[in-house]
């Protein structure tokens, strides 16, 4: 690795401005207006949120991403220490997350890319600390580093750093095309971190245990499967054997970025030597307990919960309609 400092970890991925507001009972129609109750600015996206867990849960990771030099760029730059994330000028705007929540837990989200477009594998090797393992996070919302993703898997495997991989949701579905790829990424991967959609739309399988199986047959024989559930916990496959832990009843009061929390306890875990099963139920506790609290609460291992501060609204005149 390039000798820019070092850390536990390193987050590669999608950072950007999320905008929440909710609950949205339904969409209106075209031409009309709706008012929701509640608005957060919050340092958003899969490599965001899991950056700002990390930092909650005292985890020493290292983000490096560009940002836009816009007002949005500067807020978002001042939300995480600068020990925590090396900034990149970028000349395009800050892109922005409008996030959307409903009744129960479902959310919907409406995406700007504007300086993602520009986050390239060229940029951030410079930057690269001395790190003991690596997440990957939002490969679709950042298309020209997902491109390079067999160059950076090759990097990352010829230092001996484990990389997690959490790739989310591809704004054209699991075509044929799309799966081939990530699949083609897995025997890079030591740590598969998704869904319970993801898992079976990638592989074609209806039932999330033969999906787990499936994926675990494209890596490492030593690598772990773990398929976030919601509600119903996870399970992980590791070594032909099936973990499932169960997620305690909570009532959810923010499930945005539940999944990248689980993906900074759980790495937080494996980093201080935990076993598999340790690890997971420390992710689905922190998650459990960070989706049942505004401000968000992080359960840390060896702490009283930590608080999320609030963070500053930008000081800005809404336009004219």
């Amino acid at each position: 690795m390039t000798t820019h400092g070092a850390a536990d970890l390193l987050i590669l991925g999608n950072v950007n401005v999320d905008l929440i507001l909710g609950p949205l009972q339904q969409w209106p129609a075209e031409g009309q207006e709706v008012l929701v109750p509640t608005l957060q600015w919050r340092v958003g996206g899969n490599a965001g949120n899991a950056a700002l867990a990390c930092h909650a849960l005292g985890l020493d990771a290292r983000t490096v991403t560009p940002v836009g030099q816009d007002l949005a760029g500067q807020w978002l730059r001042a939300q995480l220490p600068a020990p925590a994330v090396v900034w990149l000028d970028c000349a395009a705007p800050t892109s922005v997350t409008a996030a959307f929540s409903h009744p129960g837990s479902e959310r919907s989200f409406i995406t700007y890319l504007g300086h993602l477009e520009h986050v390239t594998w060229r940029d951030l090797r410079p930057h690269l600390p001395r790190v003991r393992a690596a997440l990957l996070a939002g490969a679709f919302l950042t298309p020209q580093l997902r491109a390079a993703y067999p160059e950076l898997l090759r990097h990352l495997n010829a230092h001996h750093v484990p990389v997690a991989l959490d790739f989310g949701w591809p704004d054209t579905g699991f075509t044929a095309a799309v799966q081939a790829e990530v699949l083609s990424w897995l025997p890079g991967v030591q740590h598969l971190l998704i869904n319970e959609l993801e898992a079976t739309s990638l592989t074609g399988e209806p039932d999330v245990t033969a999906a787990a199986a499936a994926l675990a047959a494209q890596m490492p024989p030593s690598a772990v499967v773990a398929i976030k559930r919601g509600a119903d916990g996870v399970l992980a496959f590791h070594r032909g054997q099936l973990s499932v832990v169960h997620a305690p009843r909570v009532e959810v009061v923010d499930s945005v970025g539940a999944g990248d929390t689980w993906n900074a306890a759980y790495l937080q875990a494996v980093l201080r030597g935990q076993p598999l099963q340790a690890a997971l139920q420390h992710a689905v506790a922190v998650a459990s307990h960070a989706i049942s609290t505004r401000p968000r609460h992080f359960l840390t291992q060896d702490a009283a919960p930590r608080t999320e501060e609030e963070p500053a609204r930008p000081a800005v005149r809404a336009p004219g309609r």
